[in-house]
């Protein structure tokens, strides 16, 4: 049955994920909730919990200007289809597949979210719930989640259409590649995923495939394992034995992971046995995803039954639980991955039926029964569909349909110019082209005398005297589009005239924010070549402090700020003077920051942090005052407010703030802020649910 492959926009009440916040990310990575504890592991695992932690989630900028008004807003879908199934994924949101129905049923098989509503769950802040997410690079949900992917049509020797998306991730540096295709005689969608380091040094990396699945009362889960490691929100990590295991995630007393020790239970098999995980509702009916080694690693997340777990679910749309495949048996785990490797597998997602009543007897027993179940359905398939992802894998890429960032082709020429290797896919095709990375492909073209001298003299005229981006500061933003209480950049940006050759960058003397920020030491010795100007050392500061080197940073700080005073170097040296225990020195850059752009939301929310921490409350009260109404209405800025009059000892003023309700739209996974303020303002009263985020009873 031949399939197709279309584009279609779909409306649903959306909160914009809006400008990314032009502050680089320095300061350490963002951790999940709770941190796991290698104590009593098994040495693999204890192995992949010490290896390739990853501290800084640079050179991504933050995407935390989403607020909670949500309005009809179309979400651009590719469509793959044919007469038993019908996959949606959203190219501009990491490619999610938002979507998978069974046409023969009529039935999602996936959470599919009724609303798009960023909140603070990803690396870089701005995720959301439902589909299938794909994470790549390291713990947490990944850096690419709420941005387009390069996607485009191939069309198999069979006539048939498959979908491929890819993208450059920029802290590991890796290649991914993902194609989807229809299963022809039964309704099954086949992806086969490709990763790619493409330099010649060793790695991190990490996968798991993340998948909603509505959660009902009678939902059960079931995995091929007998242990499982569970973690809870208290840190530890402990084997624990499913025949107990009430499998029902609505009867979950707590939010908690369960990673299902599928790789021990083959061991003791002595068996080779197909990794497969799967959610069934109360009458039988449900779905399966299965895949090939080396994605081996299952898990189920649960929100739990608490006023929290409830809450969360609420907050991000309604209620889901996860289930889960990737490369370890944990998810604290990263793996190295050898220079020039590349590594591949195949998932399978497919509707299912089970009628036989043991999937509700004990765990044993259920789990071999629904297995069988889920094996034979798998083998029932037609193989055309991963035959025909085989075919395809190398083959370049058709029609496109998504433009992903120019990070990728960026990279590559970088490491010509360099002398190091970068060796791509096949099937995946990079262009430089767009506003983020305008600077720097300017800066490249000036440097390694890549374009003809007209050219070059214009780009390095652009490249080294300003920054390829807006005063809004996000990655390829449009001011004219930011919402008037968002998280602003600066003061009204100019409007530069374009000059030849340099692709759009601002008129030099700009002190407008940098559209995009770079890592590494081939970048930094690519600026260090440039005639040095404010944006050269401020780029080569931010390259240091993001790396660790403080005191270079603050003396980078300072040579940008020598050749022209801006916000950006003066917050930049704030905060590595506050890292460096220098308080009296970081809140004087971050006040200095402040002045010279007072429309700075983010600017004016770390310099209100640092006062707090340091008692300044006096100081504090009188930027508050200074604000613009509705920057003093966020959410941080009220929770700023709040913790400073608890801070002089006025409960009563705090609690009036309190309790006139208030939203923090960013708050994040774990984050016990607004219940533990309450309790402090207000000692004799519950918390009221809608302050109250705890994952735990005990909480």
């Amino acid at each position: 049955m031949t399939a197709s492959l279309s584009i279609v926009d779909h409306v649903l009440p959306s909160a914009a994920v809006g400008a990314a916040n032009p502050l680089p990310a320095v300061a350490t990575m963002p951790q999940a909730p709770y941190e796991a504890s290698a104590e009593g592991l098994p040495e693999d695992i204890a192995r992949g919990l010490r290896y390739g932690q990853v501290t800084s989630i640079h050179p991504y900028l933050l995407q935390d200007s989403y607020d909670r008004d949500r309005t009809d807003a179309p979400m651009r879908l590719a469509v793959l289809e044919n007469g038993h199934i019908r996959a949606e994924f959203a190219l501009g949101l990491g490619g999610r597949l938002i979507a998978l129905v069974d046409k023969t049923t009529g039935r999602d098989l996936l959470y599919r979210n009724a609303i798009f509503q960023p909140a603070n769950l990803a690396l870089r802040d701005a995720w959301f719930s439902g589909g299938a997410e794909w994470n790549i690079g390291m713990r947490g949900h990944w850096p690419l989640t709420c941005d387009p992917l390069y996607a485009a049509v191939v069309t198999a020797p069979d006539g048939e259409p498959v979908l491929r998306m890819w993208e450059y991730e920029r802290v590991r540096g890796l290649i991914v590649q993902i194609d989807a295709t229809l299963g022809a005689g039964a309704p099954a969608l086949h992806v086969r995923v490709r990763v790619r380091n493409p330099r010649a040094a060793e790695t991190g990396m990490y996968w798991w495939t993340n998948i909603a699945v509505a959660q009902n009362a009678g939902s059960r889960v079931y995995a091929p394992a007998r242990h499982a490691y569970r973690t809870g929100y208290d840190g530890s990590l402990q084997r624990v034995g499913l025949d107990d295991f009430d499998n029902r995630p609505a009867h979950a007393p707590e939010a908690a992971d369960y990673f299902f020790d599928t790789v021990g239970h083959a061991a003791d098999l002595g068996v080779d046995v197909r990794p497969w995980i799967a959610a069934l509702g109360a009458d039988g009916a449900g779905f399966a995803h299965l895949s090939n080694a080396p994605l081996t690693g299952r898990k189920l997340f649960v929100w739990g039954d608490t006023t929290g777990g409830r809450r969360w679910c609420e907050w991000l749309g309604g209620p889901y639980f996860e289930i889960q495949a990737g490369l370890t048996t944990t998810q604290y785990e990263h793996v190295p991955m050898p220079g020039g490797a590349t590594w591949e597998w195949t998932e399978t997602f497919l509707p299912l039926q089970v009628d036989d009543h043991r999937r509700s007897a004990g765990w044993a027993e259920a789990t071999d029964a629904v297995g069988a179940h889920v094996l034979a359905a798998a083998e029932a398939l037609d193989p055309a569909g991963i035959a025909r992802l085989d075919v395809v894998a190398d083959a370049a890429p058709g029609e496109p349909l998504s433009e992903g960032a120019p990070w990728g082709a960026l990279e590559q020429e970088l490491a010509a110019w360099a002398g190091e290797t970068f060796e791509t896919l096949p099937g995946v095709r990079f262009s430089r082209e767009g506003a983020e990375g305008a600077y720097w492909a300017g800066l490249l073209d000036a440097v390694t005398g890549a374009a003809d001298s007209g050219v070059a003299a214009g780009a390095a005229a652009g490249a080294f005297g300003a920054a390829a981006g807006s005063g809004a500061g996000g990655a390829g933003s449009d001011p004219s589009e930011e919402p008037a209480t968002g998280m602003a950049g600066s003061a009204e940006p100019s409007e530069p005239a374009e000059r030849p050759g340099t692709g759009g960058v601002p008129a030099a003397g700009s002190a407008d924010a940098p559209a995009s920020h770079v890592a590494g030491a081939s970048w930094e010795r690519l600026l260090a070549r440039a005639p040095q100007t404010w944006l050269t050392a401020y780029h080569r500061a931010v390259i240091a402090h993001a790396s660790g080197g403080l005191a270079r940073a603050r003396e980078l700080y300072a040579a940008a700020d020598e050749q022209q005073e801006t916000a950006w170097a003066a917050r930049g040296a704030g905060q590595a003077a506050l890292a460096q225990g220098d308080e009296a020195e970081g809140i004087a850059a971050l006040g200095r920051a402040h002045r010279l752009a007072p429309q700075s939301t983010p600017i004016a929310l770390e310099l209100g942090d640092a006062l707090l921490r340091a008692g300044r409350l006096r100081r504090l009260r009188s930027l508050l005052a200074e604000l613009p109404a509705e920057v003093r209405a966020l959410g941080r800025f009220r929770v700023l407010a709040v913790r400073a009059a608890l801070a002089e000892g006025d409960r009563e003023a705090a609690g009036r703030l309190l309790e006139d309700t208030f939203e923090v739209p960013d708050l994040r996974e774990g984050e016990l802020s607004m219940s533990a303020l309450w309790r402090e303002a207000f000692d004799d009263r519950p918390v009221p649910p809608h302050y109250d985020f705890s994952m735990t009873p005990e909480a």
